[in-house]
């Protein structure tokens, strides 16, 4: 199983959808942020955190943050009939600098007509590139496919990445 398996509940939700193409992409969006609540609780945000499939999200009705609304994000449209990509990005400042906290978000990368268009779920937006604000970290099927299950595969995987990270750019 993976974290986007297309449920028949992820099925019966894409079939009340009316659009096709970049309009469906909007659909989707609006849908999850008319349905879907993130959790101001901070346990339960550490409990679900990257452990839970699509469907167990839509279920619960409830986001941890970027990661969920990927996740949701990509089963409908996937179920939509789009090829689409999870993209785990480390925020460049973090990279840099580094602080306690790790600081990095989730993209969606959607083929229309030919294009990779980049989608932030969480943000509702679309946007033309990453900009400087990020560096990619991995792309996949979703957030399992890159080994990052729960908070410490995700902080030892971005550490470790850090330290390539500064070894590549003291020694072109």
């Amino acid at each position: 199983m993976t974290q986007t398996e297309v449920t028949q509940e992820i099925k019966d939700i894409v079939s009340e959808f009316k659009t096709n193409g970049l309009l469906r992409i909007f659909e989707i969006l609006e849908w999850i942020h008319k349905n879907l609540k993130v959790s101001q609780d901070r346990e339960y945000k550490r409990k679900y955190f990257r452990s839970r499939t699509s469907d167990e999200i839509i279920k619960s009705k409830m986001l941890t943050g970027c990661t969920d609304y990927a996740l949701v994000f990509l089963s409908l449209i996937r179920a939509s009939g789009f090829e689409a990509k999870y993209v785990e990005a480390i925020e460049t400042v973090w990279l840099e600098r580094g602080c306690d906290e790790i600081l990095g978000h989730v993209f969606v990368e959607v083929l229309l007509d030919n294009k990779w268009l980049i989608v932030d779920p969480q943000g509702a937006a679309i946007k033309a590139w990453y900009g400087r604000r990020y560096v990619i970290y991995a792309k996949g099927n979703d957030s399992w496919d890159l080994g990052i299950k729960n908070f410490d595969d995700l902080k030892n995987k971005f550490i470790e990445y850090r330290e390539k990270y500064f070894n590549n750019s003291r020694n072109p």
